[in-house]
């Protein structure tokens, strides 16, 4: 199974974070990073800092996803034993999950908006893990029709 995450963000608790980390932890700069932050006029330290920040949200957001493709795996099995997830890409600026899911040869795409997966994991909210049951028994079904 492909599991990915395409582009990345930070929330103010990530620059937070990172605001105190002592300078000589913080990420070297490649040549190319170093010329970027001087053409945008914003301080090497700073644009390590920045870099750090996405990194750790990068790590987290894979985590997620990677949480999240264990589950649908798990789900799927159970409407069908032939099918199987194949990918599943956390589009970071669309706020979804890509997910391909395969049996019998098909490929079937679902798009699972990003607050569906939140709430599920969050709150455990039984209105989203009935939303995400719907959305896989409906995909499920297509596939053996």
């Amino acid at each position: 199974m492909e599991i990915a995450v395409d582009g990345w963000r930070a929330s103010v608790a990530d620059w937070s974070a990172v605001r105190n980390v002592p300078v000589a932890e913080l990420p070297a700069l490649s040549a190319e990073q170093r010329e970027v932050a001087k053409k945008l006029g914003v301080a090497e330290q700073d644009y390590a800092r920045s870099a750090l920040a996405g990194e750790r949200t990068r790590e987290a957001l894979l985590g997620k996803t990677e949480r999240f493709a264990r589950l649908l795996e798990q789900r799927v099995r159970v409407l069908d034993p032939n099918a199987k997830v194949a990918r599943v890409m956390l589009r970071t600026f669309e706020h979804r999950f890509d997910v391909e899911i395969e049996s019998d040869g098909r490929t079937i795409p679902l798009r699972i908006e990003e607050s569906l997966v939140d709430d599920f994991y969050d709150s455990g909210s039984l209105d989203a893990d009935e939303r995400l049951g719907r959305i896989l028994d409906r995909a499920v079904r297509v596939v053996r029709q």
